[in-house]
């Protein structure tokens, strides 16, 4: 793999290297090393994927911990209905694990420390949850995945939030809660979620059994090695294709016979440009031509949400002897809700906390560190006060990502959905966001560069007739 470009004297201005691919790809996360994977197949071997971090993985990142261990600060989980990166993995020999599942949920829900709390709630609560759930995933089943601005009352849906949706079927506050604390743990919170947005999600995801689910859903497995290594094993295969340090800062000619990309200390003709990113990020990119207008106002709404990841490291998984799972929420800052991210073999123990937004993102880091293992102690008990290990990542905060996820809010996709996914000139767009199943998931992020790939390479074939 090439690497980042060396810094240069001061008084010597270098000339910026010069090449000619036949696709050149932005991004080296799961999405852009997927498709010119794929690509590649197909016997297009000359492609070339510009990175800007100086490593791969996009909004993948492994942690190291020491004993070769890692914790993975972004995305981690899989389930067995993500059906194209469990295959990827296996063609890169890259294991699977079960999340740990065995014991007790916890809470800490109204100031108390709660065992089991969605067991716990009042048979009404329960009742009225439920049927709020059916009759969200009956409402998801008239979206279509690939156009849902074009759905039945595209609009109506599009002006609600999933909270203004709550708030008018959901009657009893626990419900309400319960439902909030659902929706939170797999996007956000649920005013900043257009309805319209929610439902598809929650369609091609399997509904929430499966979104909510450590055994057959969602969180099901991790990664042996941590998720990273997808990427990394992908970047290694393509070798010299893959360039990082490279931050893209000009796209011009789109519109023409070739494009032609501007990177640090490099400019590249290609015949075709995969954008691999969440549209948010390609805001940093000069597009000369300006992009149309959909497509500009699309990248220019596009949110992304400021995930806040502690892995907090303890000799042994202590809460596993009490019977405990690992598994917890709370209703107060700044920790929403808590897994066992133990490796493989268990030792040492992890717990990962996912941090409210807010006021807990405020805080100054050493008090966050203190609030997040006070938080822990709340329901695992004194000996979570005492970790050897804090592993932290703010994604509101990466230099190259706005965020670590991005739930869509109301009024952008009736307005500018049909540009997520339809070509622009010569440029392509791909990342998780813009596939139609799991979005937002990393299995979204494969599925999008293979259908990018099969995309560019439809397009190649018409040009040749």
């Amino acid at each position: 793999m090439i690497s980042a470009p060396q810094s240069m004297v001061a008084s010597v201005k270098r000339p910026a290297e010069k090449r000619r691919v036949e696709v050149v790809i932005i991004g080296a996360g799961l999405a852009g090393l997927t498709a010119a994977r794929e690509l590649v197949r197909a016997g297009i071997s000359s492609v070339l994927v510009l990175e800007a971090r100086d490593r791969v993985g996009g909004r993948t990142l492994n942690q190291p911990i020491g004993g070769g261990q890692v914790v993975e600060a972004g995305g981690q989980w899989v389930g067995p209905t993500q059906t194209r990166i469990l295959s990827l993995a296996r063609e890169l020999q890259v294991k699977t694990f079960k999340t740990y599942n065995r014991g007790t949920d916890l809470g800490y829900l109204g100031g108390q420390r709660i065992t089991n709390p969605d067991r716990d709630r009042g048979s009404e609560e329960a009742a009225e949850f439920t049927r709020a759930q059916r009759e969200l995933e009956k409402l998801s089943r008239t979206i279509p995945l690939a156009a849902p601005w074009q759905a039945p009352h595209a609009a109506e849906l599009d002006k609600q939030t999933v909270a203004d949706w709550a708030q008018k079927h959901i009657k009893t506050r626990g419900a309400r809660s319960q439902f909030n604390m659902t929706v939170t743990s797999t996007l956000d919170e649920p005013a900043e979620i257009s309805l319209l947005y929610y439902l598809p999600f929650l369609r091609s995801t399997g509904g929430f059994r499966m979104l909510d689910g450590t055994t057959g859903g969602a969180q099901d497995s991790r990664f042996v090695g941590g998720s990273q290594l997808l990427s990394i094993k992908m970047a290694e295969q393509l070798g010299e294709k893959v360039v990082l340090g490279s931050p893209v800062q000009k796209v011009m000619g789109w519109n023409e016979d070739r494009v032609r990309v501007e990177a640090r200390g490099m400019v590249i003709e290609a015949d075709r440009l995969i954008v691999a990113m969440m549209p948010a990020d390609t805001r940093r990119i000069r597009f000369d031509p300006l992009l149309p207008p959909e497509r500009q106002g699309l990248a220019r709404n596009w949110p992304g949400s400021p995930v806040f990841k502690a892995n907090v490291v303890y000799d042994k998984p202590f809460w596993r002897a009490a019977g405990l799972n690992g598994q917890a929420v709370w209703d107060v800052p700044p920790v929403d809700f808590s897994f066992d991210n133990s490796p493989p073999q268990g030792t040492p123990g992890v717990l990962v906390a996912f941090l409210s937004p807010g006021e807990a993102l405020a805080r100054e880091p050493g008090r966050r560190r203190q609030a997040v293992v006070e938080s822990l102690a709340k329901c695992f008990g004194k000996q979570a006060l005492n970790p050897t290990g804090y592993y932290k990542m703010d994604w509101g905060k990466d230099a190259w990502s706005s965020g670590c996820v991005s739930p869509v809010g109301p009024g952008l996709l009736t307005r500018y959905g049909a540009a997520l996914r339809d070509p622009v000139g010569r440029i392509h767009w791909a990342g998780s966001e813009t596939s139609e199943v799991w979005t937002g998931y990393m299995e979204g992020a494969v599925r999008s560069g293979e259908r990018v790939a099969k995309e560019v390479l439809a397009r190649r074939k018409r040009e040749e007739l």
